[in-house]
């Protein structure tokens, strides 16, 4: 006899089966000719407190450094071309690739942070123009100074488009941006 594989992701099973296999309860009444009374509302204190169940979080790169990079790009899967060209030439000048990072555009999707790094655990995240609050989190932020959450580092920064140019604006932005970077980086 063959065995069946499981070919449904776990988080889809769970929230399948989450009244029987999740809370541990029973059925009353499986004979279904007969009427059912009303449900009982057990809550299991420690399900009700966790944050819901999330699809597999999509992002490009290898995550080979454990760098996470989070845009917010509503015009792109991922990053628009010309964004995608300055993040390339930053990672080139920190000696990196986009194999050594995860690029998320968080564009349409409402992650917490939690949620994001639970999935793809990171040593540093990298954050482009997205509120903290967005994320779910409660810090005090300052724009290109690094931030310690447990053992993940944070730096928020602008938007990529506004250190795309020559103007004297985009200048100031990328020297605030690679100032962070050189001292993250040990450049």
């Amino acid at each position: 006899m063959k065995e069946v594989k499981n070919i449904l992701p776990n988080s889809v099973l769970v929230n399948l089966y989450k009244e029987s296999l999740v809370l541990g309860v029973a059925p009353a009444n499986v004979d279904k000719k007969a009427k059912s009374s009303a449900p009982v509302e057990e809550k299991n204190t420690a399900i009700a407190e966790e944050e819901p169940l999330i699809a597999p979080i999509k992002f490009l790169g290898e995550h080979q450094k454990k760098i996470l990079v989070l845009v917010q790009d509503m015009d792109a899967v991922h990053l628009n071309e010309r964004a995608f060209d300055l993040l390339t030439s930053i990672l080139n000048a920190c000696k990196l690739t986009i194999a050594d990072i995860a690029l998320i555009n968080l564009a349409n999707k409402n992650f917490s942070l939690h949620q994001i790094l639970t999935q793809v655990p990171s040593d540093l995240v990298l954050v482009f123009d997205i509120n903290p609050t967005q994320l779910k989190i409660k810090l005090p932020t300052k724009l290109y100074t690094p931030i310690l959450l447990g053992e993940t580092q944070l730096l928020f920064s602008n938007n990529l488009s506004q250190m795309q140019g020559i103007d004297q604006a985009s200048k100031i932005e990328k020297t605030k941006l690679w100032t962070a970077l050189k001292i993250i980086f040990n450049l």
